[in-house]
């Protein structure tokens, strides 16, 4: 499963993090298994006028040990008649488990068929849609989404993951329409207005990925090998659609290579659907995908769907093959998963392109911390499953894998992760099993490394300061770890990689970190020009990196490594000088450059907002490169109320842009710029159509910039149930951020009160990132009484009201202190600009030679601090 997150913004100072567990929170373990489910056989059938479901659930069940009653898991299934074996049996529903009496005890080692009557209009697990008045052009279709536990919303079910079975679906519905199930279709018939087909799973599977979609599709087929694959889609998508999919094959020929498992299942199906409330869903041999990431050529310079699709084909492996035993431990699924989103960018795009989706996941995970908690990736106190499913069982996870590739090296990390695949294929794992298989394969004993980063909350938290010491013909490099360890984060032990290039020469060295502080001495008979710490940014954690400004001037210019040239842009934002803004400037304008790394240095020239760095990203505003040019517009939005940036934003705006990022970024920032005439420019821009409304979203989310009370009313209207869904949430967002300018947060409280109970869950979600933004107690008592189906809804419900009571900053006070940090920045480059000729000098030596080092030494080495170790902010 692929949630639609958010990525983190720029960093900001952290504060102690609120506890993963809300109150009223439980503790979960995995279900008693006292059956086992052999066989699932779903006869269905689907009413779209009444949006209703019915049919017969028959399962097959084993006792484990004696037993004279099955439960099954059934929430608001209306149940008429149950049978054991064909004979009629006794049977009581409770609205959350239909307990059926035996007609004889079942001793251990003795099956059953146990076959269920029932119907419901669902509200969970299966979902109907069609046109309406708001949405007059909405397909019917109905598709089901069972993780985490909503299988038993629409068949009676053994609901965990450990639980797997073979199964069958058969399922009625109009003629013209179409379905799509787990394995091959085995029968298909129509008689009159109605149609049934048939699909049969052999291979057994956990009940979350049970899956039916029932619409009218058009349909694709293509082949990796002997696997075969099916695309189904909109009518007159097909274009779109292989956009996102049309390398499929050759990420399965690269999943197989890496797992040394072949593609596990019959063949391989992805369809994407209507309102689907993920992003996409694993369901063995049959992938559910949002269509929302359906895109013209005009969206695919800016945009791809590869991660998502990527993602959804690497659960096949692990998740369907392999699957976690219970949800405390579902990294193992969703962390393997989104590791092969990086993997499957390192092999066809390369590595600037893999460590740059990388380190966006790493912001991600950070961003959680920084804004929400920091928890064990095993954790076992919720209200519900899916309150796990978050940037520490997706980021986290995945980035303990790359953590772990990079200690052991490819060679020992690949065969402990075919052993892993190949011992607990169908089976059910939790994390002691990879460690195992791993010390099984390779002799690595992983128990201390799961320990600090899977079982105990946090990451390391590292400040390194580089010095170069001439009369000793060294390079100190103290590394510090600074995050506090009274909440059970540990001090953490980690390699530390650091490149020098002296003479021309790149020399690695891989520090060994054990203790909360270090001092390392490497010798170094002349002085650097280079020092990249960590230079692919691999480490889990925060990295800090003090030290003189011509090393990062040289790194910008000379780094073999993309990441390492991108944090030195990042590093000469915050650094200033004109010395910098010459170095950003020219990176900036080098086309050879990766994109990731000019965009860095856009974002920086817009942080330091000197007139020199104004003259650099005006000069970029042609490159040709969209997602460059995006940055620059975006970097152009912090020059507020200048002129000739304000009219060149206007007319990028009016005039349009090639790439609709970058016409979208416009509208942002030219409502970021204050122009006095945003509100008219932007309000235009709402209506403009785009990929996934970005255009509308852009000038939405300018509109709420400008802080103009005019921007009110209109951002109101937007929110109305039939404007573009992600504008929805935008205008949503807006209403917040402009209500207290506008003197109307009684009326935004109301408003965000009625779209709680809007029918769109992503209209839902945006009231609570809104609530926490309006800031007014007042929303307690909707947050409190409205009724919310989905769990993620509940999750963010009990944060915004905990926000709130504890009062979050208001934007008002938001606002005055940037204005006040902008003034800092200010005298602060100005004393940068009279020093710059104190900065280490910047030459120009010839690309350096490489060689590696062996492990460095620390010269010096303290107890582990309590709490926090002398961290400064």
């Amino acid at each position: 499963m692929r949630c639609c997150h958010r990525h983190a913004a720029e960093s900001i100072p952290p504060s102690d993090p609120h506890p993963f567990s809300l109150p009223g929170a439980t503790e979960h373990y995995a279900a008693e298994r006292p059956v086992r489910a052999e066989h699932v056989r779903l006869e269905l059938d689907l009413d779209f006028d009444r949006k209703r479901l019915s049919g017969v659930c028959t399962t097959r069940v084993s006792a484990v040990r004696p037993v004279s009653t099955v439960t099954f898991d059934a929430v608001d299934l209306d149940v008429s008649q149950v049978l054991v074996e064909g004979q009629s049996t006794r049977f009581s529903n409770s609205g959350a488990h239909v307990r059926v009496e035996l007609p004889a005890p079942l001793s251990p080692g003795h099956a059953c068929e146990v076959a269920i009557h029932y119907a419901c209009h669902p509200r969970r697990g299966l979902y109907f849609w069609g046109p309406d008045a708001g949405y007059p052009d909405r397909p019917r279709q109905a598709w089901t989404q069972g993780q985490d536990i909503d299988a038993r919303a629409w068949f009676p079910s053994l609901d965990t993951p450990a639980q797997k079975a073979t199964s069958e679906v058969i399922a009625t519905f109009p003629a013209e329409m179409t379905a799509l199930s787990n394995g091959v279709l085995v029968s298909d018939r129509t008689d009159g207005t109605r149609r049934t087909q048939h699909f049969r799973m052999e291979q057994p599977h956990a009940p979350y990925l049970v899956t039916l979609a029932v619409g009218e599709f058009e349909e694709a087929t293509d082949s990796a090998g002997t696997v075969p694959l099916r695309y189904l889609f909109p009518r007159g998508r097909r274009e779109d659609a292989l956009r996102c999919v049309g390398r499929t094959p050759e990420m399965v020929r690269v999943f197989q290579e890496l797992t040394g498992e072949p593609f596990p299942w019959s063949g391989y199906a992805q369809v994407f659907l209507t309102e689907f409330i993920l992003g996409g869903m694993e369901n063995t041999t049959a992938t559910s995908l949002t269509d929302s990431v359906l895109h013209d050529a005009r969206a695919q310079p800016d945009y791809t769907a590869e991660p998502l699709v990527s993602h959804e084909l690497a659960h096949q492996w692990f998740g369907d093959l392999v699957t976690c035993r219970d949800w405390p431990h579902g990294w193992l699924n969703e962390g393997f998963a989104t590791w092969c989103e990086v993997l499957w960018k390192e092999r066809a795009d390369g590595q600037d392109e893999a460590d740059q989706h990388r380190v966006v996941q790493l912001e991600g995970y950070l961003g959680e911390v920084r804004e929400r908690y920091a928890r064990p990736i095993v954790a076992r106190r919720f209200h519900a499953p899916m309150d796990v499913f978050d940037r520490h069982l997706y980021e986290k996870g995945g980035l303990v894998l790359h953590e772990l590739r990079r200690r052991l090296g490819d060679a020992l990390f690949f065969r402990g992760l075919r052993h892993y695949v190949a011992r607990h294929r169908h089976g059910s794992v939790e994390t002691v099993d990879l460690a195992r298989a791993i010390e099984e394969s390779t002799g690595h004993n992983l128990d201390a490394f799961f320990d600090q980063y899977v079982f105990a909350p946090g990451h390391p938290e590292l400040k390194v300061e580089v010095r170069y010491e001439a009369e000793d013909a060294r390079l100190r490099i103290k590394v510090r770890q600074t995050q506090r360890t009274d909440g059970g984060t540990p001090v953490f032990r980690l390699p530390l990689d650091v490149s020098v290039t002296a003479d021309g020469l790149d020399t690695l060295h891989r520090l060994e970190v054990t203790d909360a502080e270090h001092a390392f001495l490497l010798p170094c008979p002349t002085a650097p020009t280079q020092v990249r710490v960590d230079p692919r940014r691999d480490v889990l954690g925060t990295l800090d990196v003090d030290k003189a400004a011509g090393l990062w001037l040289e790194e910008l210019r000379a780094a073999p490594e993309s990441r390492a040239r991108t944090e030195a842009a990042v590093a000469l934002g915050k650094h200033g000088g004109m010395r910098a803004v010459e170095a950003l400037g020219d990176a900036l304008a080098d086309a050879r450059l990766f994109w990731g790394t000019r965009a860095a240095c856009a974002k920086s020239l817009g942080r330091l907002r000197t007139p020199e760095a104004r003259a650099r990203l005006l000069a970029a505003l042609t490159t040709e490169h969209p997602r460059v040019r995006r940055a620059v517009v975006a970097a152009l939005g912090e020059f507020r109320r200048d002129a000739d940036v304000t009219a060149r934003l206007r007319a990028l705006v009016e005039a349009g842009d090639t790439s609709y990022f970058v016409e979208a970024e416009a509208a942002r920032s030219y409502g970021k710029v204050r122009a006095p005439d945003a509100v008219a420019v932007l309000e235009a821009a709402t209506t403009r159509p785009s990929f996934q409304d970005v255009i509308a979203v852009g000038a939405m989310d300018g509109l709420a910039e400008s802080q103009d009370p005019a921007a009110f009313p209109i951002a109101v209207a937007r929110t109305a149930y039939g404007q573009p869904r992600l504008l929805r949430r935008a205008a949503t967002h807006a209403v917040a951020k402009l209500a207290e300018v506008a003197g109307r947060k009684r009326e935004a409280v109301d408003l965000l009160a009625e779209l709680l109970r809007d029918p769109l869950f992503r209209v839902q979600m945006g009231v609570f990132e809104a609530g926490r933004a309006l800031g007014d107690r007042r929303l307690i008592p909707a947050l409190e009484g409205t009724p919310l189906e989905d769990p993620r809804a509940r999750r963010a419900a009990r944060e915004t009201i905990r926000a709130l009571r504890e009062g979050e900053p208001q934007a008002r006070e938001v606002a005055a202190l940037r204005e006040e940090l902008d003034r800092l920045k200010e005298e602060t480059r100005a004393l940068r600009e009279r020093l710059e000729g104190l900065t280490l000098g910047s030459g120009a030596p010839k690309p350096p030679r490489t060689r590696a080092a062996g492990r460095a030494k620390p010269t010096a080495r303290k107890k582990p601090a309590r709490g926090r170790t002398g961290s400064k902010r």
